[in-house]
């Protein structure tokens, strides 16, 4: 089983959050919790721990700051952000830092549970493919003598965790399967098949659940228009982003707003 740490200073977020993930479906287990940083290294010390998901805006010490000294001190424990307010210049610090992936309070309450665990999970395995790649490399023994993992090799897996991690990153520009297939260094049509069984959807309904994701965070905030939010989250035509939302959440922009108001 993978362990597991929640760090975030809201106990009924923390609590919340714990209980209603769908752990160990991917084998994972909460081990421990802490309300800030400073406790969760006190955990660390005594304590083995395989991903970290950590709060940012914390008393005490920040998610930021915790995550450095984990970088530091157990280099092998994956980081995962869990925030609710997409500070951007945060998340871009998280990721320097070497978080694998952040995930928004408000994904959470959309069900959308297992595809996040699965996709951290997957970027796990992305992860040690490429550590082992590195120790096989350091030892003089061949890459190619890893043993393959599931019905695809570790390098096709870890070039759609590298796909996948595009799109969250590059998801308010323009991006066409055959750019990113060049990219990751796969044929269209190959990158397209093991794309939609490595992350469990097409390519385009990936694209489209990640920018509408962006979209209901922007829709929690007050003062921005319907034209705004559609342009950050990749739509630069406000009709289309509307038709898009609408077929993802059952509700137009300005409708989901209201509920969430």
């Amino acid at each position: 089983m993978i362990k597991v740490m929640v760090v975030d200073d809201d106990h009924l977020v923390r609590k919340g959050f714990i209980a209603m993930m769908p752990w160990r479906e991917h084998n994972l287990e909460v081990v421990g919790e802490a309300g800030n940083g400073k406790k969760a290294l006190e955990f660390l010390e005594n304590n083995q721990v395989d991903l970290l998901i950590t709060d940012l805006a914390m008393p005490v010490m920040s998610g930021i700051d915790l995550m450095r000294c984990v970088k530091e001190r157990y280099r092998d424990i994956s980081m995962v952000v869990l925030t609710f307010h997409q500070d951007f210049e945060l998340i871009q610090e998280a990721l320097r830092l070497g978080a694998l992936d952040y995930m928004t309070k408000v994904e959470l309450e959309h069900e959308q549970m297992d595809e996040i665990l699965r996709r951290i999970v997957g970027k796990m395995q992305e992860q040690h493919v490429r550590t082992r790649e590195t120790k096989a490399e350091i030892q003089g023994i061949p890459t190619f003598a890893e043993e393959d993992e599931g019905p695809y090799s570790p390098e096709v897996k870890a070039s759609i965790w590298k796909a996948v991690d595009i799109i969250h990153q590059e998801f308010q520009n323009e991006l066409l399967l055959p750019d990113i297939a060049k990219r990751v260094n796969m044929s269209r049509s190959y990158f397209s098949r093991c794309f939609r069984d490595i992350a469990g959807k097409t390519f385009n309904d990936y694209i489209r659940e990640v920018r509408v994701n962006h979209a209901k965070v922007l829709l929690c905030q007050k003062g921005k228009t319907i034209s705004w939010i559609a342009t950050q989250a990749g739509y630069p035509n406000e009709k289309y982003f509307s038709k898009v939302f609408r077929e993802l959440t059952g509700m137009l922009p300005g409708e989901y707003r209201k509920s969430h108001s």
